[in-house]
């Protein structure tokens, strides 16, 4: 779209004695603003129709037919990240404004100002000797500004704090009522991620669901003292159960499969 014609604006004669005839500064400004506002019109219309046509610059990575999305989308991030730091302004500055003190004044009545600025200039002992006069302390009491320092009977040294025994957790999981003494020691294997359980005689002369439920519950028990894998073994340190290598829960072993 071509520009308009600019237009001549008339020349007002000069009433002084100047070289040239005045025109009004003004007017000239008016006539560029108007030129300024069409040319950004004209311009803006031609990137909206390149924009539609795919002909701006975009990434490689951006999908052609999604190309006049692209920079109305950047358009629009600009203006919400804009938003969200205009909000986030006043809280940021609250933060980092520091924190002025505010001082408190004591008002006292005019008739009691000379009363309340002469113990300022009196001796120490003149002051003790006004507070004995009004009964507020007695003589053997010490001023108000005074420290106080106690003596060494009246500090008492702290007690001595009693350390607590701590408890092997395999012992106290050795030791749970709920193993009805079938387990008889707890050890770990060198790599620290295997708990290996000694049962007793007893844990042969149940029956193979009672053995299985036993073996899953205790495997419970391992795995909140973070150990990943358990073994079950008897007195003679023979395998009798281990947790299932692929899957969850424990295998236990008959007779005729153990080592």
């Amino acid at each position: 779209m071509a520009l308009p014609p600019p237009q001549n604006t008339p020349l007002q004669p000069s009433s002084r004695d100047l070289p040239a005839a005045y025109r009004n500064p003004w007017q000239n400004l008016r006539d560029a603003l108007e030129a300024v506002f069409a040319d950004t019109r004209l311009r803006c219309q031609e990137l909206w129709r390149r924009n539609g046509q795919g002909s701006l610059w975009r990434p490689s990575w951006w999908p052609i037919d999604l190309a006049p999305l692209f920079w109305p989308l950047v358009l629009a991030l600009v203006i919400v990240l804009g938003a969200l730091g205009i909000a986030a302004a006043p809280a940021a500055l609250r933060r980092v404004a520091p924190v002025v003190g505010v001082s408190r004044s004591v008002v006292v009545p005019a008739d009691e100002n000379e009363a309340a600025e002469l113990p300022l200039l009196q001796p120490e002992h003149e002051q003790q000797e006004r507070f004995v006069e009004q009964g507020d302390l007695s003589a053997d009491q010490p001023l108000p500004d005074q420290e106080i320092t106690p003596s060494l009977d009246a500090v008492s040294a702290p007690e001595p704090e009693t350390p607590q025994a701590s408890v092997d957790p395999l012992t106290l999981l050795v030791q749970r009522p709920e193993a009805d003494g079938l387990l008889i020691a707890a050890q770990v294997r060198p790599d620290q991620v295997t708990l290996v359980l000694q049962v007793g005689a007893g844990f042969d002369q149940l029956t193979a669901p009672e053995q299985q439920r036993r073996a899953v519950q205790w495997q419970q028990w391992a795995a909140d003292l973070g150990y990943d894998h358990l073994e079950l073994r008897d007195s003679r340190a023979g395998l009798l159960a281990r947790d299932a290598l692929v899957g969850s829960g424990m295998i236990v072993l008959n007779e005729s499969s153990r080592p």
